[in-house]
C-alpha cells in the first residue's frame, strides 16, 4: 500500500496512525498538493489527500472511506465498534472532531491565501465561532480515559490530530482551561507508538 499525502494534513496523519496501529505495512508518497498538484491529481482526481493506493492498484480517497477499508482488514482490532450505540458514539465524536478541523482549516487558508482587505471578516467570524462550538461540544461529550470510554478509537485519533493542527496553525480558539481535557487526551495519544511512528517531519509542514 502507498499512502499519498503529507502529515501536516491531520486527516492524512489519522490514516497513518491507523495503519501503524493495525500493523499494516505501507510506503509513502509525500508529494505536496501545492508543490506537486499535477502529480497528485493523477492519483486522486480531486487533488485531495489522503489517498491510499492498494496493492492491486485500486485508489481509495477520503480518510473516512480509507479507514472503513482498513477497519475491515483489522477485524476485531478495528478502532471502531462494529455496530450499535457504541459505533454511533465513535462515529459522531469523530465527525465532530473532523468538522471542527474543517472550520479551523478554513480560517488558516483564508488568512494564508487572502491578505488584508481581501479577507472576509464575516466568513472568519463564522468559522471561528463554529470552531469554538466544536471544541466546547467535544469537551462536553468527552468520556474517560479515552474519548468514548475505555479503549482507543478513531475519535481519539481525530481529536489528537486536530489539537496538534490547532496548536501548530491556529490556537486562538483552543483554551488551556476550557479545553484542558481535550489537550490532555491529545498529549497522551501522542505518546503512543502508532502516533510516534506517524510523527510529522519538518519538510512536511505547511509554510506560514
Amino acid at each position: 500500500m502507498i499512502l499519498v499525502g503529507q502529515y501536516d494534513s491531520p486527516v492524512t496523519r489519522r490514516v497513518a496512525v491507523a495503519l501503524h496501529h493495525y500493523g499494516i505495512p505501507f510506503t509513502r508518497d509525500t508529494r505536496s498538493i501545492f508543490g506537486d498538484a499535477e502529480a497528485v491529481g493523477r492519483i486522486s482526481p480531486l487533488t485531495r489527500i489522503p489517498a491510499l493506493v492498494l496493492d492491486d492498484g485500486e485508489v481509495l480517497i477520503d480518510s473516512a472511506a480509507i479507514l472503513d477499508h482498513l477497519d475491515e482488514l483489522a477485524g476485531d482490532r478495528a478502532l471502531c465498534p462494529s455496530s450499535g450505540p457504541a459505533r454511533r458514539q465513535v462515529l459522531q465524536m469523530t465527525a465532530l472532531a473532523q468538522g471542527t478541523l474543517e472550520k479551523t482549516a478554513a480560517v488558516v487558508y483564508e488568512r494564508h491565501f487572502h491578505k488584508g482587505p481581501q479577507q472576509s471578516a464575516e466568513w472568519l467570524t463564522r468559522c471561528l465561532g463554529q470552531t469554538r462550538a466544536g471544541l466546547d461540544e467535544l469537551t462536553r461529550l468527552l468520556a474517560s480515559p479515552y474519548a468514548c470510554g475505555p479503549a482507543l478509537t478513531h475519535a481519539d485519533v481525530m481529536i489528537a490530530t486536530l489539537i496538534w493542527y490547532m496548536q501548530d496553525r491556529m490556537d486562538e480558539c483552543l483554551s488551556t482551561t476550557d479545553h484542558a481535557r481535550l489537550i490532555a487526551l491529545a498529549e497522551h495519544c501522542e505518546t503512543l507508538p502508532a502516533f510516534q511512528a506517524a510523527a510529522i517531519s519538518d519538510f512536511e509542514k505547511m509554510p506560514r
